[in-house]
């Protein structure tokens, strides 16, 4: 070979790659609701089946050490969308979460990850369930719904959440409370009360048209489950087939759907072209009993802030780019999905506020420089990679808020209690679950004045002792509360107290905007069959 041709050669490979630097990478999200941390085969659980979800595990990687922001549906998933703590937007107050009739919703100033993605060129679409806020002043103006938070594709949502009033098997209600249980697609109510037997294949068939129409554009597309939050229901295809039972059913039902949708990606050859994710709210609802998931090892679930309430199952699959079969146990909260997809991107964060969530792009991309000569395309998403921001920092602290005080902070190995919470005592299973289904609809813990604070901080070390069974000599541990004191100190600085407004009050709340098809009826079916 000539040395002309060498550097013809040379130079045709860099502009190739140079030109490959605008390619960007599809981003799906499958977010369950209340599914906790032990409910998965490939977490553990001894009866649940193998099942799609699993499969995105042993093809990709599985992380171990990962919290939600919260306990509860609406401020985790909002800390997720926003990368930011809810107290810095007021997801505090009476309530834990948001109401249909709550007049208020996720700020507008408030960039999600769908915005930042919409204004790189991004298709962003949405299913499944929202509960960041519905209407402001009227029963239909749908003020806080997702197309006002930067998804321009709304398939069928739940803008609430699922919740007893809605079960139409006559097991806990007589028939499903209408006015509490509706359907929407985009801003429009399509369904009130909600037919729940084939809510499953409608998210799925707008799901798999969303990623169909936009196959030939970079996409982020957020499936997000009503499973398993309760009730529970499945499709006919999966009732009573798993060995778990009717939780089982649920997962299944979920599993099929992300299977569904993997497919789909293959079928249109856009695997390696996309980064999944699967994850989870929050921890699951165990007062539940038998419908309501398994913490694994952890003690706790949702509605407190022991681990079983924050630990969540995490997966991230992306062909070629992450290795299979990997386990991290690296520190991380679901907070750090924003920035990481905008480096994953080469977008920019917002620099006009405080973020909480921290890169973790390096820990997926880590052991992969060593495919940097492979004829493929994930060549230029090396480089684009290597000028990722990277900003993790495996000793941080994360802070658990109740309302607006801080509970519980993870800090290296240990947790560290500020206030107590009662989780059901030894006899509440034999007496409030009849055969293994709950006798009534409840939580020890649901509203943050039910928490009272320690005399002493309770120290745990858990990676020693994850199910936080063996309280440490606080005396032992008087420069670990320093630091903890200290950091805590510095991050109350960084909080525009006075601008902060209590949205989740009690008093943001009213009838009228309560959403209704046709007042005053609120009964309704406009969407056609699946």
């Amino acid at each position: 070979m000539t040395v002309v041709s060498v550097i013809i050669l040379v130079v045709g490979v860099f502009l190739t790659c140079e030109a490959r630097l605008d390619w960007k990478p599809n981003i799906v999200i499958f977010l369950a609701d209340d599914l906790g941390y032990g409910d998965l085969s490939v977490y553990g659980h001894p009866s649940q089946e193998f099942g799609p979800i699993d499969k995105l595990a042993q093809e990709g990687m599985r992380f171990t050490n990962c919290y939600a922001a919260h306990s509860f549906c609406t401020p985790s998933r909002a800390a997720l969308m926003t990368g930011r703590l809810p107290i810095r937007y007021g997801f505090q107050g009476g309530y834990n979460v948001l109401l249909p009739q709550h007049f208020v919703g996720l700020p507008y100033n408030e960039v999600t990850i769908a915005e930042v993605l919409k204004d790189l060129g991004y298709a962003t679409g949405i299913v499944g369930k929202w509960h960041l806020g519905i209407n402001s002043y009227s029963t239909s103006d749908g003020s806080f719904l997702p197309h006002r938070h930067g998804f321009t594709d709304v398939g069928t949502i739940l803008p609430a959440s699922l919740m007893w009033d809605c079960d139409e098997s006559g097991k806990y209600r007589h028939q499903p409370n209408a006015k509490r249980c509706f359907l929407y697609r985009n801003s429009t109510i399509i369904q009130q009360p909600i037919q729940l037997g084939k809510l499953t294949s409608r998210l799925l068939n707008d799901a798999k048209a969303f990623i169909y129409n936009h196959s030939r554009e970079p996409f982020f597309f957020l499936y997000s489950f009503p499973q398993v939050h309760r009730p529970m229901f499945n499709d006919h295809r999966f009732y009573n087939v798993s060995k778990r039972g009717t939780y089982g059913d649920q997962i299944n039902e979920m599993g099929w759907a992300v299977g569904q949708v993997m497919d789909t990606i293959a079928t249109l050859g856009l695997d390696r072209k996309t980064l999944v994710l699967f994850v989870s709210d929050h921890g699951p609802h165990v007062e539940a009993c038998s419908e309501g998931g398994s913490p694994g090892i952890f003690k706790g679930g949702k509605g407190n802030f022991f681990e079983g309430g924050l630990r969540v199952p995490v997966i991230a699959r992306w062909p070629r780019v992450i290795e299979p079969g990997r386990v991290s146990t690296h520190l991380l909260i679901l907070m750090d999905i924003f920035p990481t997809i905008v480096d994953l991107v080469g977008g920019r964060l917002p620099n006009d506020r405080m973020l909480d969530g921290q890169s973790f792009a390096d820990l997926l991309v880590r052991n992969e420089a060593r495919t940097l000569n492979e004829q493929s395309f994930d060549n230029s998403f090396m480089l684009n990679s290597a000028r990722a921001n990277v900003h993790h920092n495996p000793s941080r602290m994360l802070l658990f808020y109740c309302s607006d005080t801080i509970t519980a902070v993870r800090y290296k190995e240990y947790k560290i209690h500020f206030q107590t919470f009662k989780l059901p005592p030894d006899n509440f299973f034999e007496t409030n679950c009849t055969e293994g289904f709950p006798n009534k609809d409840s939580y020890m813990a649901e509203f943050c004045h039910q928490f009272k604070p320690l005399d002493m901080p309770v120290i745990y070390n858990v990676e020693h002792d994850p199910e936080e069974n063996y309280p440490l000599d606080a005396k032992k541990y008087r420069e670990l509360m320093r630091e903890v004191d200290h950091a805590i100190a510095e991050h109350k600085m960084t909080l525009d107290a006075e601008n902060i407004m209590p949205l989740l009050a009690m008093n943001n709340t009213h009838n009228s905007v309560l959403p209704c098809c046709n007042p005053p009826y609120c009964i309704c079916n406009y969407s056609p069959p699946h």
